[in-house]
């Protein structure tokens, strides 16, 4: 069971953990909090943050799995981030 302050990551969605993690993040920002509310932001900034990287560990597995050949055997293909999303990278 994930800590009573820790968001379950099967429980919120990826966008909404990472528009929570924005909204810590601008609160943290704006200089108006006290120390104690800093802190508690970035504690949760921090769990919202480890909940988005477990989700997208678990999305690159599931992707891993569609992208096996017929003897199981993954192709690594580099990729880069770019507006329209992820590219093949041409340069590797």
């Amino acid at each position: 069971m994930a800590p009573k302050d820790e968001p379950r990551s099967d429980a919120v969605g990826f966008e909404a953990h990472l528009e929570a993690l924005e909204e810590a993040v601008r609160a943290l920002e704006s200089a108006e909090l006290t120390l104690e509310d800093s802190l508690s932001r970035y504690q949760d900034g921090v769990a919202h943050l480890r909940a988005c990287r477990g989700l997208l560990d678990e999305a690159e597995a599931r992707l891993a799995e569609l992208v096996a050949d017929a003897d199981g055997q993954l192709e690594e293909r580099p990729l880069r981030v770019t507006e329209q999303g992820l590219e093949d990278d041409p340069e590797r």
